[in-house]
């Protein structure tokens, strides 16, 4: 047995994950290079962008995202792994993203690919330098996906080498993953799409076109020298320029900044025209994939990434370019998550980039890849507000001049405030609600002491100490009626309470908002309005009341009464018979027998009462006038000194039957249940406990009373 069971596991193992992977969500990361804030969705009116806003209505907008260093392969190896850059050791695009982490090492789309996942990428996704090596399923490197800046210094010039969106490379990257996506796999998918806004900036005329001042018109250059022929184009006069003070960076640490590189004014609008310019052709280029999720409705089945590495300097702090800082304009990067079942929304809490692997691990149901470093951002797709990380770390690392000779320049971020350090070079402190372009370092403002103290504290116990508090998933029910109580049959995993959902389950009718398990039952409405699979259980059950003895050899007749109830109809049966015109809340009984009466609702909704048996000790009432019954009892012996046989002719069926012996005033002094068949039954019975005199007996089989005298002598 156990060498079958060995080869039945061998024999799995052999099975491609790809094969045994079943209904996950498909996953489309789309990593976008060098792309800052600089747009309308996060406040920009000077580009419009909107395919990335189009994006944002089906997700999760992050407003304040940060990745972990300012670069492009120590920030992607850090979202590919989950990792931060100390722990990958990646701090320039020259280092080897295995370096640290060894060969073995499961990057996002390896470990996708471990569970079952078609794996491609279109682009520039995982690193820079070193794409080559993180395993891909299928591989589009696409001409010009790695843009580096030929001097180190921003260049724009107009791409006449190219007429038309479509002839782009980003274009053309974002079509090859467009057919990929229209054919259909048996399993599900994870796509990476890499789209570009890297200097230097080359958009073409008609991107160009779509900022700037379309009422003065200018020469445009057509290549990094400079040289311009016949291209003309929108003027760049009206683009807007941060009001930078003129002592911005007297209070700053040297070493926090990179060599200024100075610009006049006219010249920072024409660069910043340019790097819009990408920006508009990235969101293009985006909006060719969105349409393709539109069109094949795949939104309810895929979950969408976007994000870009790192945001980039445009002249910030008199004179800083592209990345390589601390400040917000390197750090801060657009972030979208949509994901199936995720309402839209906006998230104006600190997240990190390094969050990313562990997001996708549980929105596509994979276990966490172990050692994670971020933390899943799931809480947040489904409540915004809640409570999350104490902080945000970034670094980045400063060559001092001499061989080894370097500094890592650490940052931590609140949501009031942004701290750096700098070693023995110096601090920065920025509030950020109030000084969102980190003007005035209050590193050394008394007034700050505190906030700085309770910053340096914060960057020191690390990012361990900072991480969000724990949500637990619980289980919530469809409510469509909102009662308060969902469908067993309709739930959802989550962690807080969606709309339309409910904490408790056991919903009969989730239409009608009066029909749950905490409803109280109505009487006769013919449904089961608490849902307990009983209808109309707590009806108004009548109860017989009597005015004196039930034995009617003392009075002749007994009275008998049930409450009147408004809306209610009455009949009266004697023996399970009913008694012409006894209808009304009370009747008076002249013939010994069983009495019940039975209430009828508006709606036809009946109950019936427990019977009230009449009696008569005058004599035997074993004859068919007033027992209605052929059956016969007779007491041996009788008298007797309460030691008796009664023997019980039974005409009737098998059946219990109810044995019941009433004193003169029809007081209960004896009752018991017991069997009866066709024929002659004999019940033993020692009544010595009863006093002297004269009893009657009865015996109930349910449709007819048969009775006699007893009487006990001493």
């Amino acid at each position: 047995m156990k060498s079958i069971l060995s080869c039945v596991i061998f024999i799995l193992f052999l099975i491609p994950l790809k094969v045994l992977a079943q209904k996950k969500y498909n996953v489309i990361m789309i990593a976008a290079d060098d792309l800052n804030i600089q747009f309308d969705l996060y406040g920009n009116p000077d580009v419009h962008a909107p395919n990335i806003a189009r994006l944002a209505e089906h997700g999760m907008l992050f407003t304040q995202a940060y990745c972990q260093y300012a670069l492009c392969s120590p920030s992607r190896s850090s979202v590919m792994s989950g990792k931060r850059p100390d722990a990958t050791g990646v701090y320039a695009n020259e280092i080897d993203i295995r370096n640290t982490l060894g060969a073995d090492y499961k990057f996002m789309p390896e470990y996708f690919d471990f569970y079952g996942y078609r794996t491609e990428k279109f682009g520039k996704v995982a690193s820079c330098k070193h794409e080559d090596e993180i395993y891909w399923d299928f591989v589009l490197t696409g001409q010009g996906e790695d843009r580096f800046g030929l001097r180190g210094t921003p260049d724009w010039w107009i791409d006449t080498t190219r007429k038309d969106i479509k002839e782009t490379v980003g274009y053309q990257i974002a079509d090859a993953a467009i057919q990929k996506i229209r054919q259909p796999l048996e399993y599900p998918y994870y796509y990476g799409i890499g789209l570009s806004s890297h200097n230097p900036y080359t958009p073409i005329l008609s991107s160009w076109n779509q900022i700037g001042d379309p009422g003065t018109q200018e020469l445009l250059p057509v290549n990094l020298n400079g040289d311009v022929t016949n291209i003309i184009g929108n003027g760049s006069a009206n683009i807007s320029l941060p009001n930078t003070p003129v002592d911005d960076t007297t209070d700053i640490p040297f070493i926090a900044l990179k060599d200024p590189i100075y610009f006049p004014p006219d010249e920072v609008q024409r660069i910043k025209h340019g790097y819009y310019g990408e920006i508009v052709e990235l969101d293009t280029q985006l909006g060719a994939v969105l349409d393709v999720l539109d069109s094949m409705n795949l939104w309810d089945s895929t979950v969408v990434v976007f994000w870009s590495d790192h945001g980039i300097h445009l002249g910030e702090h008199l004179g800083q370019w592209l990345k390589l800082t601390l400040f917000e304009e390197a750090l801060r990067v657009p972030f979208i998550i949509c994901a199936p079942g995720k309402k839209p929304g906006v998230c104006n809490t600190p997240v990190e980039l390094v969050d990313m692997f562990s997001t996708l691990n549980e929105l596509c149901g994979l276990p966490v890849q172990p050692d994670q470093q971020g933390s899943s951002l799931v809480p947040l797709l489904e409540n915004p507000g809640i409570p999350w990380k104490k902080a945000i770390f970034a670094q980045v690392e400063r060559d001092l001049g001499g061989l080894g000779n370097k500094l890592m320049g650490r940052s931590a971020r609140t949501n009031d405030f942004h701290y750096n350090i700098w070693g023995t070079f110096g601090e920065e402190l920025y509030d950020i609600k109030n000084d969102p372009l980190e003007y005035n370092n209050l590193a050394k403002n008394g007034a700050y002491a505190a906030v700085l103290d309770s910053m340096r504290n914060i960057l020191t116990a690390g990012w361990q100490a900072a991480l969000p508090p724990v949500y637990t998933k619980r289980t919530f029910y469809k409510d469509a009626d909102k009662d308060g109580f969902g469908v067993l049959g309709d739930s959802a995993s989550l962690y807080f309470i969606p709309d339309g959902y409910a904490e408790k389950f056991g919903d009969c009718n989730d239409l009608d908002a009066s029909v749950n398990p905490g409803a109280k039952e109505k009487p006769c409405n013919l449904i089961d309005d608490n849902c307990n699979k009983k209808v109309d259980e707590n009806r108004p059950a009548p109860s017989i009341n009597h005015t004196g003895s039930l034995d009617i050899c003392q009075a002749g007749s007994v009275q008998l009464k049930t409450a009147v109830r408004s809306g209610f109809t009455y009949q009266w049966k004697r023996n399970g018979v009913n008694i012409p015109g006894a209808t009304g809340n009370n009747y008076v009984a002249s013939n010994v027998g069983i009495y019940k009466v039975v209430i009828t609702y508006l709606n036809s909704c009946s109950n019936i009462s427990d019977g009230t048996t009449v009696f008569s000790s005058c004599s035997s009432v074993s004859d068919n006038e007033e027992s209605n019954s052929s059956d016969k009892l007779t007491i041996i012996p009788n008298p007797s000194s309460g030691i008796i046989t009664l023997s019980y002719e039974n005409s009737s069926s098998k059946g219990d039957i109810d044995l019941k012996i009433y004193d003169r005033i029809g007081n209960l002094v004896f009752t018991k249940s017991e069997q009866s068949v066709t024929g002659t039954n004999n019940y033993k019975l020692n009544l010595s406990m009863l006093q002297p005199g004269v009893y009657q007996v009865q015996l109930n089989n349910g449709l007819s009373v048969t009775g006699s005298k007893l009487i006990i002598e001493r």
